[in-house]
């Protein structure tokens, strides 16, 4: 049920997001195309996808598929790892525990959306980003910076509070763990993102 519930929020505020940033979108798409020399045939024929359904559809099939792989990826290093820091594998509770933490997802969300609203850009964060506002989005600070979420922090916390009595992980190693791993995470993210900004 956790697991329902988080898919379809996200399904939703990536459905919203769109539809209430559509003309931001739009505007840098159009910039991201002249800078890489695009006709204005092939930009018009950008823009017709970006005004239809099609772009909501995409958004929020992709915001399913990357959370639910990414959920089922944290749970499957999470229960590789627990035996190495003192505890009982066991994939079932591991992915439940981390399904339940991430229904912080939920207040998130609702938050996000209020300051997207407000904003009328995609590119809002409850993260440490927020100290440096004005630092290029694609600079190497600003997405570590923004790795660092305040709700992902919440989350976190909560996965090794529960790991640790689910898996009789030692609190100490199961904070160890959980944090090593995030932190871990978000450099590979950061890696990923820079290898595929290139490629587009």
């Amino acid at each position: 049920m956790p697991f329902i519930i988080i898919l379809v929020v996200v399904a939703v505020t990536a459905a919203v997001t769109v539809s209430l940033t559509r003309e931001t979108i739009v505007a840098r798409q159009e910039e991201m195309f002249e800078e890489r020399g695009m006709s204005e045939e092939q930009i018009e024929q950008a823009k017709q996808f970006t005004s239809g359904p099609a772009i909501v559809i995409s958004s929020v099939l992709s915001a399913l598929i990357f959370t639910a792989i990414l959920l089922l990826i944290f749970a499957l290093i999470t229960n590789l790892f627990i035996p190495l820091f003192g505890g009982e594998s066991g994939f079932k509770k591991v992915f439940s525990v981390i399904c339940f933490s991430a229904l912080v997802a939920v207040p998130a969300a609702v938050l996000k959306l209020i300051m997207i609203a407000i904003t009328k850009s995609p590119f809002v964060t409850t993260s440490l980003a927020l100290l440096v506002p004005n630092l290029a989005k694609t600079s190497f600070v600003y997405q570590l910076l923004a790795g660092f979420d305040f709700f992902i922090l919440w989350e976190m916390i909560l996965v090794a509070m529960g790991i640790a009595i689910t898996n009789n992980v030692v609190k100490k190693n199961a904070y160890i763990l959980i944090f090593v791993i995030w932190i871990a995470s978000i450099f590979v993210g950061i890696g990923l993102g820079s290898i595929f900004g290139r490629g587009m």
